[in-house]
């Protein structure tokens, strides 16, 4: 299939996007301002005073659609990637360095980036009462494909394609926004025998890029044509299709550069609600259950949407498509306009849409099972709640941590989508920190590479300071 149909055919094929955290750091009590977007809370178990964070990144990819075969991510640079070719015998199964394919019936594709810029967070004690609040920049994007009909499975196998294949409704909503919030927490029910803790953030989207498309219908159809000399040739043509798409972008196709502006707003709010045993003078707690609500809001966009209904087009052998250079989403869409309507501004049907935040909840329970040691358990399930929301991973995780004022370090297991078996890991040393939910891929040749995660982040605090300093340093209030 030609890069002008893939065009076509990433319009038609896509599905819902959604994203993930580091909930491994996340539980490091010294992780301060870069948890607040999992649990908005954390700020306020912090034993440190005041924190900032300069940078940090996350970055998580996997899929069941392709892989490398015999490869690791720190291998992949310099490395020569071939294609699979059936006719050449170049496959995975028996060379290594080869992009080939899973084939299966349905495929999940899953990328999420979120950088957290200059953050800062400090606790304080206001009229007797403590409290904890931070400032935190980050832009986040998420992409992914959950459970899309693989169609192209067909090509890959080189495998003649049914004559009628009726694909699957589908939608997809992607999003590259950045997000400015602010964090508070403090601790409720002064009387109870346990601490219970309230917070939240309140967030500012500026919205960057997004993409929403809603595939309602639509029909593969494959026949066959003879030219006038006796050749035939395959035909695939798409039949009784209803589809929507909107798009809004600060990428300038003419000057091929990226020049941000705002072309979204709109509110997202966190709630979070944690109850600890600890004792009021310790830095570490015995157990720990959070419950969290995250991303509950939209983004309302300025861009351009379009309605593709009509009963038959034809994808390949198309002179519209054949030879054609699509870079620019507006030619794509006007294209496809003129096809089904004969008319490339038709499909048109005005400029404003909303994509939803990825709306999860998220329960953490945490227990203490020596000094500076704990063992942690999180759940996050999506709960999409707009028409058009990003959807983010179901996640279930069990980790390990040592957690001191300089040092911190952790191993972890997780359940990505509830089936594919992850291992990670993370240390913290002063103000750098490294780790991966997923640190196999990283190192180790595998077998079939298809996922990577990576996190890093450098954070500024009082490195050395601990509960006796702290204590020492409180004014006396003898007689």
């Amino acid at each position: 299939m030609n890069r002008s149909i893939f065009f076509a055919m990433a319009l038609l094929f896509s599905a819902h996007f959604s994203g993930q955290e580091s909930y491994l750091f996340s539980n490091d009590l010294y992780s301060g301002i870069n948890a607040a977007g999992i649990s908005p809370t954390h700020i306020f178990l912090n034993p440190n005073p005041w924190e900032v964070n300069l940078i940090a990144e996350d970055i998580f990819v996997q899929n069941d659609y392709g892989y490398v075969s015999s490869q690791s991510i720190l291998g992949l640079p310099g490395s020569t990637i071939k294609t699979a070719s059936i006719p050449n015998n170049i496959i995975g199964a028996n060379t290594p360095n080869v992009f080939d394919y899973y084939n299966k019936d349905f495929t999940t594709y899953h990328f999420s980036s979120d950088f957290y810029g200059p953050s800062f967070s400090i606790r304080t004690t206001i009229k007797e009462k403590k409290y904890a609040f931070g400032l935190f920049s980050r832009l986040r994007t998420q992409s992914s494909t959950i459970n899309a009909d693989n169609y192209l499975r067909f090509d890959n196998q080189q495998i003649l394609e049914p004559e009628s294949y009726v694909m699957q409704p589908l939608k997809m909503s992607f999003m590259n926004w950045a997000e400015f919030g602010f964090n508070f927490a403090t601790k409720i029910f002064s009387s109870a025998d346990q601490q219970w803790i309230i917070g939240g953030n309140i967030k500012y989207e500026n919205g960057l890029d997004a993409i929403v498309i809603s595939e309602k219908s639509l029909e593969l159809r494959r026949t066959t044509e003879t030219d006038s000399s006796g050749v035939g040739r395959k035909i695939i043509s798409a039949h009784d299709f209803d589809i929507d798409a909107s798009y809004a972008t600060n990428y300038n196709f003419s000057t091929k550069r990226y020049e941000p502006q705002r072309a979204g707003t709109g509110f997202g709010i966190d709630f979070g609600l944690t109850m600890i045993d600890q004792d009021e003078n310790s830095d570490e707690y015995d157990t720990k259950f959070s419950l969290n609500i995250l991303d509950l809001g939209y983004v309302h966009f300025t861009g351009e949407n379009h309605n593709f209904t009509g009963t038959a087009i034809q994808l390949t052998d198309n002179p519209a498509f054949e030879n054609k250079k699509f870079d620019d989403p507006q030619k794509i869409l006007q294209t496809l306009s003129n096809e089904v309507y004969g008319d490339p501004q038709q499909s048109f049907r005005g400029s404003g849409f909303k994509i939803g935040l990825p709306t999860s909840v998220h329960m953490n329970f945490s227990k203490n099972v020596g000094t500076n040691k704990f063992i942690h358990a999180n759940w996050i399930q999506r709960v999409p709640v707009f028409e058009n929301s990003l959807r983010r991973s179901n996640i279930f995780h069990i980790s390990y941590t040592v957690q001191k004022p300089v040092i911190g370090y952790g191993v972890s297991s997780s359940l990505y989508e509830y089936r594919d078996v992850q291992f990670g890991a993370y240390f913290r040393v002063g103000p750098l920190i490294l780790g991966s939910e997923n640190l196999l891929p990283m190192l180790f040749s595998q077998r079939k590479l298809h996922s990577a995660d990576f996190y890093f982040a450098l954070k500024l605090y009082p490195f050395w300071d601990n509960e006796m300093k702290r204590h020492r340093r409180q004014k006396c209030h003898c007689d």
